[in-house]
């Protein structure tokens, strides 16, 4: 009797077997490192309001903390993004969704501005709450501005002025009155209206009036007209818009959400002129782009099970760090933008970079492949979700839209050695400075 119930137990197990290896799920990809380069969160005007007032004929409005800081609200919506990070790293089993992280595994790099490094504390207080706070690493504030962020004129000199000037005339096709004015770009007459409504009494410096030219710059030569001076006017009504100032207030109650979609193409137009020129990206975006790729080639630079992968000279952060999390501006998205070729269109606009959106770089690594695939995505909050700091989560989603990496194959997996060798063609090794400036912790 034993032996034949050893017998039926023997093929039941048998039988369980098959199916037991069928139940078992394929591997898949992992991911194992992040960078994050983010805009840092709203902030006023950085022109003082009697300039402003030229071009208009109502005061603009007074702000709660000085010019260029972080406001409260803003800290209150860069602190939705915290959270929502790391839910996010948690679903893709990069961090736990719980627990302190070590300071082994984040590594916090800011501008000197104040809103940088604010922005940076209130997104990773809400990252990992009750864990104390984060170390924010940027260099002494002086003189000279940081390189990764600001590197011209400061660390390297602007392009001649021929060169600039050609370069500007290829992207306005040798028709700058036309690109520059309201025959171009004809909701700049909007704009018109909403900073003087009345024809009977006219702003001091009225917008439509400026003269179309080219003059020295910070890149060498700079465009000036309507369309650049509109660029500034309209980030600050947007800045308004997303602090949560009452609808009354946001552009004297000229403005709400549909009439910013209408303005915010001319602001990215205009930025973009200045910054995702080829010239000028390669002069202000190199150095960013070639430490940004010196990071990722540390963070699988060893043995694949490597803990501590070996230093690599250039990377931001320490070997074995899961995530690098950088603090720049909105400058910053444009230029590696227009390095890497990337565009993306969301919140019903192309381009654009709100406050805190950030261009994020993940290495993810296939199940019985050594090497790493590299995805790359731009996440941004709607102006509706900044106005509101509405809670993110994995239902409720922050804008986020994958992008195709340089020199790789739309939705086709990216290996990093393809992306590497593409992103370093495409930036100019005479705007590179190999080693990071020295970091001091941020009071």
């Amino acid at each position: 009797m034993r032996i034949f119930t050893a017998f039926l137990f023997g093929i039941a197990l048998a039988s369980q077997a098959p199916a037991q290896k069928q139940s078992r799920a394929p591997a898949s990809p992992q991911l194992r490192f992040a960078l994050i380069v983010s805009r840092h969160g709203v902030r006023p005007p950085l022109v003082k309001a009697e300039t402003l007032d030229t071009y208009v004929t109502s005061p603009w409005p007074e702000w709660e903390v000085p010019l260029g800081y972080l406001t409260p609200h803003g800290a209150e919506a860069l602190a939705k993004m915290g959270e929502y990070l790391r839910l996010n790293l948690a679903d893709s089993g990069l961090l736990p969704l719980s627990g302190c992280p070590t300071p082994a595994e984040i590594f916090l790099y800011a501008d000197t501005d104040e809103r940088n490094i604010a922005s940076t504390r209130a997104t990773f207080d809400a990252f990992a709450p009750n864990c104390g706070r984060f170390d924010v690493h940027t260099i002494v504030p002086g003189k000279v501005r940081d390189p990764l962020f600001s590197p011209v004129p400061d660390t390297f000199p602007a392009p001649s002025s021929e060169a600039a000037t050609e370069a500007l005339r290829a992207v306005l096709h040798d028709s700058p009155e036309f690109e520059l004015g309201a025959r171009g770009n004809p909701d700049l007459n909007l704009l018109a209206h909403i900073l003087a409504p009345d024809p009977a009494h006219p702003a001091a410096d009225p917008i439509l009036a400026k003269p179309v030219d080219f003059k020295p710059g910070e890149w060498g030569v700079s465009a000036r007209g309507p369309l650049m001076t509109a660029s500034t006017l309209i980030e600050d009504l947007e800045l308004e818009y997303v602090d949560a100032k009452p609808l009354s207030d946001v552009g004297w109650g000229r403005v709400d959400a549909a009439t910013l979609h209408r303005l915010l193409p001319l602001h990215v137009k205009a930025f973009g002129l200045g910054l995702r020129t080829p010239l000028f990206a390669r002069a202000e975006g190199s150095n960013l782009l070639v430490h940004v790729l010196d990071t990722l080639l540390q963070a699988t630079n060893g043995p694949i099970g490597d803990p501590v992968p070996p230093e690599v000279v250039g990377a931001i952060g320490p070997p074995g760090a899961k995530l690098v999390y950088i603090s720049g501006h909105d400058s910053n998205l444009f230029t590696l933008g227009g390095l890497l070729g990337l565009h993306w269109t969301a919140d019903g606009r192309s381009d654009d970079t709100p406050p805190d959106s950030q261009l994020v770089f993940e290495l993810w690594q296939r199940p019985g492949v050594k090497d790493y695939d590299v995805h790359i995505r731009y996440r941004g909050q709607t102006l509706a979700q900044l106005r509101s700091a509405e809670e993110l989560t994995l239902q409720h989603r922050p804008d986020e839209v994958e992008l195709t990496p340089t020199g790789c194959v739309v939705h086709h997996p990216c290996p990093l050695s393809m992306f590497v060798r593409a992103a370093r063609q495409r930036l100019d090794p005479g705007f590179v400075k190999p080693d990071l400036v020295t970091t001091q912790i941020a009071p």
